[in-house]
């Protein structure tokens, strides 16, 4: 299956998320850029998209990134998983990141 194009709901414990190592980031107020060289785009992230863009430094699994989130937000895991795997759906879709 296609990466960029793997469904939110497929986004299991399991899955892998790396950032693509050719999506540049710099930091700005309160944030980051990160650019997509192949789509020619970029987005910006707030200081939670930068607090995950940080977590992925190295590749982790899904449940990984999830359980570390929650604990240090003191938020309930499934309203984490949900926000989470949304915002990995929409920086797949502008290959900023690879789910495997």
């Amino acid at each position: 299956m296609d990466q960029s194009s793997l469904p939110g709901e497929v986004i299991g414990d399991a899955t892998m998320i790396a950032r693509d190592p050719s999506a540049p980031a710099a930091p700005v107020e309160r944030g980051l850029v990160v650019m997509s060289i192949g789509h020619g785009s970029y987005v910006g992230l707030d200081e939670i998209g930068a607090d995950i863009w940080r977590r992925l430094e190295q590749p982790r699994a899904f449940g990984e990134l999830v359980d570390g989130l929650a604990a240090d937000y003191d938020a309930p895991r499934a309203a984490i998983a949900t926000d989470v795997r949304a915002w990995l759906v929409r920086m797949a879709e502008g290959a900023i990141i690879r789910l495997t």
